[in-house]
């Protein structure tokens, strides 16, 4: 990310951590418990068949609160259920852990260690929470099929792989079943039944409260990290090796039909089935290793492909992990990693009404909430875009990658998960326009020096012939943001670099700041302005004094695709 910002300061600068950036605060309904608040029930990926992770319940409506919780590992999908946030840990041998939290605070309430990587949404029902293990490799021989395009019943995962069920309340084990591949698509509960599928290529349906095998169908394609969705009495799968969709009828136990996902060499795997009353969608990746497309599919409930669109290309990325399609107000909404873009279509043609260019790959999926789509990148950028228009809102530079997972909005509180190992939790309002506006809340030194500070601020602040410095750096320069296709830097930092030389020439903090108000078509300021010399001491402050909260940047470098 840095490469982009020397386009406009020509220096590496910082960005202020999530850490600091969502510091512990909360304010929640008076007399209401905190574990009393929400379902008691999270039964699938992304919390419903829309996989829109929004809960506007009359209780927690005005739930606003605002912390961080930074795990040792990974952090990948997380569910909410009566006041509680349990996530799912994907790091290191030893690492692997399940954790719930405070929802409101952020505290731990437990964790479990687990004997491998978890990248599943952890299922809550009947006070137990349902998460499996595994990982994304293949044996030697298994590889060797793998890169055969037509070869079938593969299995993947070289374990242990498990299904567990755990006490919510205390993160006991009640029961775990040991299976021969990944468990690494989300379950489906319904109606007391746990249906798995995984790397083995076998659908399996366990009592809830046992464990006990229900029932079991070999399907021949293995489940990377697509999970299935359950409409009335059909379970419907996205498998690789075929690449194919299954409709299960879930009482008779047998496949209704088997389709092909069309020229799919990848991605439909990944991606999280959405259903509506009329159609089912799943994303994959068409064209070829050298020229890939990522492509929407929607399925008729009888079987017949409705339609397919490609959304666009790009470079292959080294895990393909495509984005599970997201259903709001008649629109599918869904990301690209090849393109680094997010979609809009309309949900019944196909049709392709909006593509905004994000920074880095988009790998997760969207919330929406009120016509407004919130999404994260790959490179650690987190999006608000209007429904509608797919035009940007506000952005943030959160500094950990979003991956194949969701956010969760739980009355005026968004919770992500990301690959930094951090759990946030943050008022939407943060995610607007005018709150990218807004001054930091820093506190300043005492005396005249604070209060040129002060000064240095209020004209970092205040337009001059209709433009600011926050015009384009957001939160008085201490936030990274993402405008038009252009990365804006945090200027943390980027006050030490000066005087700049470059090929032979000095540059000036003052002749930077010059420059970018001509950029801004603004008159440069001479060297005597009082103006000049507040916001030059403003920037060296923003530069000195506050290296502990400084976060270091991020290592992706955002190749982009096109829409």
């Amino acid at each position: 990310m840095v490469s982009r910002a020397r386009l406009l300061w020509g220096i590496p600068v910082l960005t202020i951590s999530a850490a600091l950036l969502f510091a512990q605060h909360s304010r929640v309904a008076r007399g209401k418990s905190v574990l009393d608040g929400g379902p008691s029930r999270f039964t699938k990926y992304a919390m419903n068949a829309s996989n829109n992770a929004v809960i506007e319940t009359a209780a927690l409506k005005h739930w606003n609160v605002a912390w961080t919780y930074s795990a040792s590992t990974p952090l990948q999908q997380a569910s909410f259920s009566q006041g509680v946030i349990y996530v799912s840990g994907d790091g290191m041998p030893g690492q692997n852990a399940l954790y719930a939290l405070n929802a409101q605070t952020g505290q731990k309430l437990w964790a479990r260690r687990l004997d491998n990587m978890s990248m599943t949404t952890p299922v809550v029902a009947d006070g137990l929470v349902f998460v499996g293990t595994g990982n994304q490799a293949f044996s030697a021989s298994q590889q060797r099929r793998v890169n055969r395009l037509q070869s079938r019943n593969i299995r993947r995962g070289t374990g242990p792989n498990a299904i567990y069920a755990l006490d919510a309340r205390t993160g006991r084990v009640r029961w775990k079943d040991p299976t021969r591949g990944e468990d690494m698509p989300s379950f489906v509960y319904d109606h007391g039944v746990i249906y798995t599928v995984g790397g083995s290529g076998v659908l399996s349906a366990l009592d809830a409260k046992t464990g006990a095998l229900g029932w079991r169908l070999t399907l021949g394609s293995y489940v990377s990290m697509s999970s299935p969705a359950v409409f009335g009495h059909t379970l419907y799968v996205s498998g690789a090796h075929p690449y194919a969709l299954y409709a299960i009828n879930v009482q008779t136990h047998k496949v209704i039909w088997k389709r092909p996902v069309p020229k799919v060499f990848g991605g439909s795997d990944d991606s999280s089935i959405a259903v509506s009353p009329s159609l089912i969608y799943v994303e994959g990746t068409t064209g070829s290793w050298q020229h890939p497309v990522s492509t929407m599919f929607a399925f008729r409930h009888s079987g017949a492909l409705a339609w397919q669109t490609p959304l666009g290309t790009g470079k292959l990325p080294k895990d393909i992990e495509v984005s599970a399609p997201v259903l709001y107000h008649g629109r599918v909404f869904v990301g690209s990693p090849i393109s680094h873009c997010e979609y809009a279509l309309n949900a019944q043609s196909g049709q392709k009404l909006w593509a905004f260019q994000a920074y880095g790959p988009v790998s997760a999926s969207a919330a929406l909430l009120r016509h407004t789509l919130y999404v994260g990148d790959r490179a650690g950028m987190f999006y608000a875009l209007n429904a509608k228009t797919g035009q940007e809102q506000a952005s943030r530079y959160m500094g950990g990658a979003f991956a194949a997972d969701y956010p969760i909005i739980v009355g005026q509180t968004l919770y992500q998960p990301d690959e930094n190992g951090l759990m946030l939790a943050f008022p939407v309002s943060r995610m607007t326009a005018e709150a990218l506006r807004d001054p930091p809340q820093l506190s300043l030194p005492t005396g005249p020096l604070g209060q040129d500070i002060r000064y240095g601020e209020t004209a970092f602040m205040d337009p001059v012939q209709g433009v600011s410095c926050v015009s384009c750096h957001a939160g008085g320069g201490t936030l990274m943001t993402y405008r038009q296709g252009h990365l804006i830097p945090s200027l943390l930092g980027a006050a030490a670099s000066f005087p700049l030389v470059r090929a032979g020439h000095i540059r000036t903090l003052d002749a930077q700041i010059n420059q970018c108000l001509r950029m801004t078509h603004t008159a440069p300021l001479p060297a005597s302005s009082p103006r000049l010399q507040a916001l030059n001491l403003y920037l060296r402050w923003l530069s000195s004094g506050w290296p502990e909260h400084l976060a270091a940047k991020s290592a992706m470098h955002g190749v982009q695709g096109g829409c």
